[in-house]
């Protein structure tokens, strides 16, 4: 009887070297395709919270604009008055 690791030692030895570089081209494709579920997440996440704020801020009830300065001259200051 032939012993087991010969047999496997003439088995390697017969390989083509197609598919000795098999494993790594089966693990990139795998890494691509979990990047590729990352940024499908990221994105499909990004138009969610989009979509949310655009109808939240659409339905909401909002106060009305005001034309005031947020840290601009007072109304009361001299210059206000002169330029009216």
């Amino acid at each position: 009887m032939a012993d087991i690791d010969d047999l496997l030692g003439a088995l390697a030895a017969k390989t083509p070297p197609a598919l000795v570089a098999l494993e790594s081209q089966v693990f990139q494709g795998l890494a691509q395709r979990r990047e590729q579920a990352a940024a499908r997440r990221g994105m499909v996440l990004a138009v969610a919270a989009a979509a949310v704020v655009g109808i939240v801020g659409s339905v909401a009830p909002s106060a009305p604009a005001q034309a005031e300065p947020l840290f601009g001259v007072p109304q009361d200051a001299p210059s206000h008055l002169l330029a009216d």
